[in-house]
């Protein structure tokens, strides 16, 4: 991930999804037709049709709330691009403001999702409502983990994710304490050393 603070561009993470694989775009023998230009104008007469790459994707992630407004309404590219909401076009601009882009790239794809709900977003009052919420499921045979379950952003990564799994089939085989859910600001400074599982499942 890239990460933007800045105020020239609407997103505030950028995630390179081809540098993950290759095979997160097509191969660069693959034949597309440029939609639009870097700056969402139209493609001139000389880049029209379909072309060969090398290919390469960027995800961009912008959050909005009733304290950051987002534009919705819909605008029409330059091309062959189509109409989307006015955050694309926001975002293609923003691509060029952080040097990510210029405005000579090609653009051959285009994807937008609005997600209602993306984040577990901490609060001051948040650790009071899952000392009641929490316990009150457990006690109800459902033990609440992972990101969207325990609540708990600080850990919520995926090896937070895992190690909430494996404490919480300890607990419930045996009651041992949920350490990653329980104290996250120790498991956070701490390398573990406790737990260490071998193929044979003993300790």
């Amino acid at each position: 991930w890239l990460y933007f603070p800045e105020d020239n561009c609407p997103f505030y993470r950028v995630t390179i999804f081809s540098n993950y694989a290759e095979k997160n775009c097509p191969e660069s023998s693959k034949k597309l037709p440029t939609l639009c230009m870097g700056d969402g104008s139209d493609v001139p007469d000389n880049l029209k049709g379909d072309r060969e790459g090398p290919w390469w994707s960027l995800m961009f992630e912008v959050s909005e709330s009733e304290k950051k407004f987002v534009k919705q309404d819909p605008v029409t590219l330059g091309g062959s691009a189509g109409t989307w909401p006015d955050v694309v076009r926001d975002t293609i601009q923003g691509a060029i403001n952080t040097k990510l882009t210029d405005a000579g790239c090609e653009i051959v794809s285009i994807y937008h999702r609005r997600l209602f709900y993306g984040y577990p977003t901490p609060s001051v009052g948040r650790n009071d409502v899952l000392d009641e919420a929490l316990p009150y499921l457990k006690n109800h045979n459902i033990w609440n983990r992972g990101r969207f379950g325990s609540w708990k952003y600080e850990v919520a990564n995926q090896d937070h994710s895992c190690m909430l799994g494996v404490e919480a089939i300890d607990n419930i085989v045996s009651g041992a304490r949920e350490m990653t859910l329980e104290y996250p600001d120790i498991v956070n400074k701490k390398k573990n050393m406790d737990l260490l599982y071998s193929k044979k499942g003993s300790l």
